[in-house]
Order: C-alpha cells, then structure tokens, then sequence
C-alpha cells in the first residue's frame, strides 16, 4: 500500500503493509467569507454569550486592551487579509463608534513564553492600517521578562501563581481575538496563558500534569487544562474578559494542493495524476528548493463560525463547531503509527523544524490528537519518518540548541529534566535577553514541549526515526533509529507482536475518535 507522506520538505510515497489503515482528515467544511466576517463579527458582539452586549461594556474613558494570539497558529500563515485584522478593524471600527478614544486602546501579542513576533510578521498578520495607527506605542508583543509589567495577584487555592500582564489587570475591558483549530487553543487558555510568566506557567507545563493523563490537546479530563482554569478563574476576580473565537475550518491547502489531504476515491481524475506525479518530481529539487516551494503555500483557512462572550459559553460553541471538521473514526486501537513529520510546527515558524521539535511535535501533539483514548495500544510503537536536520535557528531557537547540547545527553526523562535543569535554563540571564530582546522563545520553553510527551514516552514501547543518515540523533533523543521504513516496521513487529499499522495523513489537522479497544 502507497502511503503519501511527508519527510520534512520531501514527499514521499512510503510503501505499507496491505493490512494498514491510512486516515485522511474530513472534507472541507465552507467558511466564512472575509467580506462576510465584519458582519459576523458585529453580530456576535451585539448577542454575545454569558455576557453584555459590548456597546455596554465600554463607554468614553474606558480603557481597553485588545490581545491576539501570536502567528504559531493557524499554520501555513493565511493569505492576506488575515482574519485576525479583519475582526480587530471591525471591532476598533465598533469602539470607536461607541465613544472609546484611540489613545485607550491598547493591543497586545499574547506571546506567552514563545518568541516575539517581529515588526513584519505583525505587520503581515495586522495589516498596514492598524500597524500605523497602534505601533509602536500601543501595540506591542507581551515580555514575561518585564518586571515593571508585571502584576502578582495572589495564588489558587492550589497554590498556582498568579501573575499576568498590567496591560490585562488595568484594563476595563480585555478583548481576546483567537482564531481556534483544534480544542488546545482558546477557551481558559488565551489570556491565563498568553499573559502569563514563567512562575505562572510552570505548574502546569509539567510532566506531573501529563504523567497519567494524556490530555494535552483538549480541556475535557486534562490535568493541565484543570489547572490552567484555576488560574484564568482568579485573574477573572481582577479584570473583565471578553473572548472571540473564529471556530476554522480545515482548509490548510490552496485549491492546487488540496490533493494531499484526500483519501484516493475522493480525487478527481487530474488530482490522482498530480498526486502520482508528485514524490518523484519533487525528489531530484535540492532541498533548500523544496523548503522554499512550501514556505511559500499560504493557506486558505476560514471561520465556520464567530462567538463573542465569556469564556466558558463560547469555547464549548467552538469546540462543538470544529469537532465535525476535525473528527475521524477509528474502529480500534492499532499497534503502531506511521507519521511523516513535515517542516512545519508551531514553534519553528520562520525557521526549520529542530531535532527537539520533531520527537515533541509527533508524541506531545499528534499522539494526543484523539477524543477519547490514544488511538495506539499501550505498548505500541510510533515510526518518525523525517530527516532531523540537526539545526537550530541562531535567533529563535537558541535555547533548544542548549537544550540539545546540554540537557539530552544527560537524561530524556521529563521529571529529571524538571529537577535538574529547569531552573538553570528559565532564569539563564543570556536565555532570558534573548527571549526578551532578540526573538528567542524562552529558556523554559524546550522544556515544556519535551513534557507534553511524558505520556507517551511511558506509554509506548518505541520510538523509531526513519530518514536520519544514522542513529546519532535517535541516540541523543533517546528513540530507536531504522535505515528504512520497512525495517522499522520489523523492529515494530518484533516490539508489539502485532502488525496492526495506522498511518495519518496531516495536515489539515484531525482528530481520532476510537470505538474498540484493540
């Protein structure tokens, strides 16, 4: 069976046992439209869930702070207008019109403990009208790192810290603009997230939080989400929230590529000949050819649907709307997964994907991406296929280049990381200027996308890579290397004692429904 995948910037038609099962992510679901959006928009800020109209929460003099997430999601970028500068014109076009004054507004990037975006990539993401009336006075990434910014407001009753942004507390009004693709976004998340430091992060970006449960990528029944909530409930005795989610659809491809997201008896007769065509085309193109071929694909994602309100009303109609888009049937759990990892992820936007990142991306976040239970049995095996560049962005991914040199090759257990190296990396006074002064993600930030995968990491038996030259790289990630993928199948084989193969055809993103145990 030809099973079309990725291989970071190759497209490869990898060659599967007879009995597998290769998922494909839904149909498209039709969007908005961006003309039709401002409307939308209007609408839900008119009948907003769980809370007041919006022209009765603000009043001339009333002081409000617009936040947005940053551009490690959706991706590919959208093509322009993004729609976050479609719903942030109309809803400064709203204020305006009821009496709030241009110099009481304020837009923050929501950054969190990620990089900070650069003047262009908000400028691309803004566009040039909000651009040249906020920046750089009023609109700025959030720092983390910001003492004078920052505001201690206590602890939960579970003795998380609390600390945010003092653009969040002096606020009248917090405005949270999300654009949501899969259920780990949005909801609590945005602002006790966005806004917060590495104090209030860090406990729940913990292996403790994901040691048992597996929920990292959606709120229901997830220790990390639990805890998040804590959090977001005591900021929200401090400030008022107003969160709008854009629920997206699936359309990550332009209408030329769509091809590489469906099942064969959906492609059309042109498509099945382009498909075909595809791996061996793209093979003989140097690789910095490739990676400039796909950098280039900006996507074609829209809203299914716009809510306005608080935040528990509006995340669960976000979630209700993208599940269809999202959800796939799996009649049982499988032995193992096979998963091309493109170049692409969230944290290596204008970069390539780093060796961390490929073991972090396939167990934190595509292992995860399921409703009910993992859909890989316990003690089953997940085969990377990917050729883990050992490469790491000079700016961006400075402290992942440590955590490769300095942390893996004394351990690969997340409690022991925890114990040994967490601090010395999130207090660092060189990881801590670069976060705030030269676009790199936090010192911690390795740390917590390495911790998504504690769950897996014991769940599982293996971990193989397939497309490094050699094993060094497994080796320093702790996993098993294989030269090809029809030996890593045998060495899977030989671990479960079963040849139950599961392949995912991603993106657009989905996510797993499984309906028997094995």
């Amino acid at each position: 069976m030809k099973y079309l995948t990725y291989s970071g910037n190759a497209l490869l038609a990898a060659e599967l046992p007879d009995t597998s099962t290769v998922y494909y992510p839904p149909p498209i679901i039709p969007g908005l439209s961006r003309e039709e959006i401002p409307r939308r928009l209007t609408e839900a800020l008119e009948s907003p869930l769980g809370m007041e109209p919006l022209s009765q929460l603000v009043r001339t003099g009333s002081k409000v702070t617009i936040a947005f997430d940053d551009n490690c999601q959706p991706f590919p970028p959208m093509r322009r207008p993004d729609i976050r500068q479609v719903m942030i014109e109309r809803l400064l076009e709203l204020l305006y019109s009821y009496g709030v004054r241009k110099e009481d507004i304020t837009l923050r990037c929501a950054i969190a403990l990620h990089r900070k975006m650069q003047v262009p990539e908000l400028e691309h993401m803004l566009g040039p009208r909000i651009m040249a009336e906020f920046h750089p006075d009023q609109l700025a990434n959030f720092d983390a790192e910001d003492k004078a910014d920052i505001v201690d407001l206590g602890s939960t009753p579970h003795g998380e810290p609390v600390q945010t942004s003092r653009a969040v507390v002096d606020a009248d009004l917090v405005i949270y603009v999300d654009t949501i693709q899969i259920p780990l976004n949005g909801g609590h998340k945005s602002v006790a997230v966005g806004f917060g430091t590495y104090d209030s992060i860090a406990p729940h970006h913990n292996p403790a939080m994901t040691e048992d449960t597996p929920h990292v990528m959606q709120p229901d029944g997830s220790c990390m989400h639990d805890s998040i909530t804590r959090i977001s409930r005591q900021l929200q005795k401090h400030c008022r929230i107003m969160v709008i989610e854009a629920a997206m659809n699936g359309a990550t491809y332009p209408a030329h590529l769509r091809h590489l997201a469906k099942p064969p008896e959906r492609l059309s007769a042109i498509e099945k000949v382009v498909r075909a065509a595809t791996p061996t085309s793209m093979k003989p193109l140097p690789e910095p050819w490739r990676a400039g071929i796909f950098r280039s694909i900006k996507s074609e994602y829209a809203p299914i649907e716009i809510n306005a309100g608080a935040i528990d009303p509006v995340h669960a109609r976000t979630i209700a709307a993208i599940r269809p888009q999202l959800e796939v049937r799996a009649p049982r759990q499988h032995d193992t997964l096979v998963f091309g990892l493109p170049d692409l992820s969230p944290y290596s936007v204008g970069a390539r994907v780093n060796p961390v990142l490929v073991v972090s991306d396939v167990l934190g976040y595509v292992f995860n991406w399921f409703w009910n239970k993992p859909f890989i049995k316990p003690g089953g095996v997940v085969i990377i296929l990917n050729p883990v560049f050992e490469v790491f962005h000079e700016l961006y991914h400075a402290a992942y280049r440590r955590f490769w040199e300095e942390v893996l090759p004394a351990t690969t257990d997340p409690f022991e990381m925890r114990d040994h190296f967490q601090e010395k990396f999130a207090r660092d006074p060189v990881l801590v200027d670069a976060y705030r002064n030269r676009f790199a993600h936090h010192g911690f930030h390795p740390f917590t996308v390495w911790y998504w995968a504690t769950y897996p990491l014991r769940y599982l038996s293996d971990t193989i890579l397939v497309g490094p030259p050699d094993d060094r790289a497994a080796k320093r990630l702790g996993v098993s290397w294989a030269p090809s993928l029809a030996r890593a199948l045998a060495m899977a084989r030989e671990k479960t004692g079963g040849d139950d193969v599961a392949a995912l055809t991603i993106p657009p993103f989905m996510y797993l429904s499984v309906d028997g145990g094995g």
